[in-house]
């Protein structure tokens, strides 16, 4: 049972969503997000990036066909999930992969010093267009265009991330007579 200062609703923080958001506390959002992701059950199940970016792609696409911004939210909440899993997958990945610590006479890198970097950049512009869809009031003939963006980036992520399936070799041996 959660206990806290109550008020007429009697709502803890991680139930509390829409309206009463922007109410919470840095902290509270944290826990908000936390358990909104736990919502996808998919999610509790901690698949793998592919599965991750497969299903942004999907829900890019289905963005596509919405035309109204109540709908439009309602899936970017979904994607928002799904993108900040990919994202902490990403990170968790590629982290033994960046340098730590260089020598003194060491040339430190111009980059970032691992493999899926503009990956990770795509990860980050995905989110920032959806939150841009999910919270910003914008004309709505901007809307295909957003979400066109956010298809367009979301599918070169997964690209990055999904293997296509290797065609399978076939070897033909001669023919005995």
């Amino acid at each position: 049972m959660w206990v806290g200062t109550p008020n007429r609703f009697s709502l803890p923080p991680e139930l509390a969503f829409g309206w009463r958001s922007h109410h919470f506390t840095r902290s509270h959002k944290q826990m908000e997000h936390n358990n909104f992701s736990l919502l996808y059950t998919e999610l509790s199940l901690n698949p793998d990036l592919p599965t991750l970016a497969g299903r942004c792609m999907l829900l890019t696409e289905i963005l596509l066909d919405c035309n109204a911004h109540p709908q439009t939210q309602a899936v970017c909440r979904c994607l928002g999930a799904y993108l900040e899993e990919v994202k902490t997958g990403l990170t968790e990945s590629m982290r033994d992969f960046q340098i730590v610590e260089f020598e003194e006479d060491a040339e430190p890198p111009r980059q970032k010093a691992w493999l899926l970097e503009d990956t990770e950049t795509k990860c980050d512009y995905c989110r920032a267009v959806n939150h841009v869809l999910l919270v910003s009031h914008f004309d709505r003939d901007m809307l295909p265009y957003l979400t066109g963006l956010l298809h367009e980036v979301a599918h070169s992520m997964a690209g990055d991330l999904i293997t296509p399936a290797q065609p399978r070799m076939t070897i033909h041996l001669p023919a005995r007579h």
